[in-house]
C-alpha cells in the first residue's frame, strides 16, 4: 500500500477526505470520481464503487478523531432505471454484499463504519450512505441497542419530495429572541444583530444521529464589528467576548425552547475560525412505535456498526 495522505488535525474535513479516499483507491473500491453513472476504469467490475465526502465536525460520532461520509454506488448493471423504476434481476443481491464488503474493507483498515438515518434500497435509490470515522486506541464506537433500530425511519424514495426538517420554527424562533438573532431582511437588518447572525439549514435525512428527528444546523456568525477579515490574523478588539456571549445566548434560546444541542469537539474561537456551528434536534420520544416499512428492505444482519474485525 502507498503511504497514505496524513490528517491535519487543523484541516481535519479536508485531509480526512483524502485519507479515506486514499484507502478506497488502494482497496480498489472507489476515490476521487465524478460521475456516479458510471465506474472508474481501475476498479473490477462487478463491484460498485465509493467515495468520501466531507461530514461537519458538529456531526461527527463520540470521540471521533475523523470522519466522513462514504457514498456507495451500485456497478451499473444492477442500477435502477430512474426512466421506467425497472430493477435489474440480483440488484438486491449485488446492493446487499457490495455494501457490506466496502464496510468490511474500511473496518479492516481500522475505521468504525455505521449506518444512520434514513435507511436506502435499489428499488427506491441511486446508492447509499455510511458514516467512517476513526477512533482514538482504547476508545470503542456508542453501542447501537434495540431502541436504535425501534427508532429507525423506513425508505423514502429520493425521486419523491423528501421530508425536509421544517426550519421555520427555528429561524422565527431566533428572529423573535430579544435582542434577534435571526432576520429575513439580510442586507437591511445584518448591522443590527448585535448579539450576532444564525443561518439555519436542515440536515440530509442518511446523517440524523441515531434516536433524533428533525435535525437542523445553525451556524451563528459574529456581527459585522466584531468579524475578523480575510486578511487579518488576529480578531479586533472585543471579539472573544462577544463570540463568548453570542454562542452562550443562542444555546439558550434553543435549550429554553425545548431543542437539544450538541457543539463540536474541537474549541471554536475567533482566532481560528469565522463562525460557530451548532447541530439542533428533538429526540424521538420514548414509546414511538416503529413506522411501517415498504416490502423490499435490505436484508443485511449486519450490525449497526463495524469496527476493525480481529485477527484469525
Amino acid at each position: 500500500m502507498s503511504t497514505p495522505a496524513l490528517y491535519d488535525p487543523a484541516d481535519p474535513s479536508r485531509s480526512a477526505v483524502a485519507l479515506v479516499n486514499h484507502h478506497l483507491t488502494w482497496l480498489k473500491l472507489g476515490g476521487l470520481y465524478l460521475d456516479f453513472t458510471k465506474t472508474p476504469r481501475d476498479i473490477p467490475e462487478g463491484r460498485g464503487w465509493c467515495r468520501a465526502e466531507p461530514l461537519p465536525e458538529v456531526l461527527w460520532p463520540a470521540h471521533a478523531e475523523l470522519a466522513v461520509v462514504v457514498h456507495f454506488f451500485p456497478d451499473p448493471l444492477f442500477r435502477r432505471n430512474d426512466n421506467t423504476g425497472h430493477l435489474p434481476p440480483g440488484a438486491m443481491q449485488h446492493w446487499t454484499e457490495r455494501l457490506d464488503a466496502c464496510a468490511d474493507a474500511l473496518a479492516d483498515c481500522g475505521f468504525v463504519v455505521e449506518e444512520w438515518g434514513i435507511p436506502r434500497t435499489p428499488d427506491l435509490h441511486s446508492g447509499a450512505d455510511l458514516v467512517v470515522y476513526r477512533l482514538p486506541a482504547g476508545r470503542t464506537p456508542s453501542p447501537r441497542t434495540a431502541e436504535d433500530l425501534r427508532h429507525a425511519h423506513p425508505p423514502r424514495p429520493n425521486f419523491q419530495t423528501r421530508r425536509s426538517t421544517d426550519i421555520w420554527p427555528i429561524e422565527a424562533l431566533l428572529e423573535r429572541a430579544d435582542p434577534p438573532l435571526f432576520s429575513r431582511h439580510e442586507q437591511q437588518d445584518t448591522g443590527a444583530l448585535r448579539t450576532g447572525r444564525c443561518i439555519v439549514r436542515d440536515v440530509d435525512e442518511h446523517l440524523w444521529p441515531p434516536g433524533t428527528q428533525d435535525c437542523a444546523l445553525v451556524t451563528w456568525e459574529p456581527a459585522p464589528l466584531y468579524q475578523r477579515a480575510p486578511n487579518q490574523s488576529t480578531p479586533p478588539p472585543g471579539a472573544y467576548t462577544h463570540w463568548l456571549q453570542g454562542v452562550t445566548y443562542l444555546a439558550q434560546t434553543l435549550i429554553g425552547a425545548g431543542y437539544q444541542i450538541r457543539r463540536r469537539t474541537r474549541p471554536s474561537h475567533p482566532e481560528t475560525d469565522r463562525d460557530d456551528t451548532f447541530l439542533v434536534y428533538l429526540p424521538i420520544p420514548e414509546g414511538t412505535d416503529p413506522p411501517s416499512t415498504t416490502s423490499l428492505i435490505r436484508p443485511s444482519t449486519r450490525p449497526r456498526w463495524k469496527a476493525e474485525r480481529p485477527v484469525a
